[in-house]
């Protein structure tokens, strides 16, 4: 029985040893691919105008209410807060 479990040890660390190196060339690989910038998307494209005028606008339109010191946390679970 002894042998067997040795036998069995000596497979499995065998085995480890074995997937260790691969999972390091992977792991090499990704970092390559990130430093390298390969498998970068590109200068994102820009809005279309009457999309970016909204957007700017829901910007501007954001700073015509002041922060509140506190939230209410209370208020959302009276309202229900959640779709019925």
């Amino acid at each position: 029985m002894r042998y067997l479990i040795s036998i069995v040890l000596f497979c499995v660390s065998t085995l480890t040893v074995a997937e260790t190196p691969a999972i390091g060339v992977e792991t090499k690989a990704w970092l390559d691919l990130q430093t390298s910038n390969d498998a970068a998307i590109g200068a994102p494209e820009p809005l279309a105008g009457e999309v970016a005028s909204r957007v700017y606008q829901r910007y501007l339109d954001s700073f015509e209410y002041p922060i509140p010191e506190t939230f209410d946390r209370e208020r959302f679970v009276e309202d229900g807060g959640g779709s019925n």
